[in-house]
């Protein structure tokens, strides 16, 4: 049990660097596609000039939601709710140390740390609840993403972006 929740910790983290990396190249793409349409010489007025850099702009912000949903560890998270039955209590002490630097601390953790300390260290209590902000953002702008890709294709397949 113990290898197993310090291995879904791992998974968390692992998550976190592949979407942020992904995040990336969606906005160097629109990066590109931005620059192509503002720079041939008959669209520099478009609506799609528009769109791109709307998409561009809701995918930077997605790295602010993506870093607020990954903050805290969920290891840490689950010590409010379920106190000393939170599976953070079964690592090591070494490995806890690392689930708390996780979280942005740079002090050392007690041996024996208890979910007051936690809660309060952490400020726990006055959280957004972001895991739940971030799956909804997500299901957003993907539909979002996904539809504008789609409008962006039809229209290049129609027109060739030469108006």
């Amino acid at each position: 049990m113990l290898h197993e929740v310090f291995h879904q910790f791992l998974e968390e983290q692992k998550l976190y660097k592949i979407l942020s990396r992904i995040a990336k190249y969606v906005s160097i793409g629109f990066l590109i596609i931005y620059l192509y349409l503002l720079f041939s010489s008959s669209y520099t007025a478009s609506p799609l000039i528009v769109v791109i850099n709307y998409l561009a702009i809701l995918t930077s912000f997605s790295g602010i939601i993506t870093f607020k949903y990954f903050e805290i560890p969920t290891l840490l998270l689950d010590v409010f709710p379920l106190g000393m039955a939170a599976p953070f209590y079964q690592l090591g002490v070494a490995e806890r140390q690392m689930v708390w630097r996780k979280a942005g601390r740079e002090d050392v953790l007690p041996s024996d740390p208890t979910p007051e300390l936690i809660v309060n260290a952490l400020y726990l209590h006055d959280r957004y609840p972001w895991k739940r902000i971030g799956k909804i953002y997500s299901v957003g702008y993907l539909t979002l993403i996904l539809s504008s890709i789609f409008y962006l294709t039809s229209v290049y397949l129609e027109t060739g972006f030469q108006n």
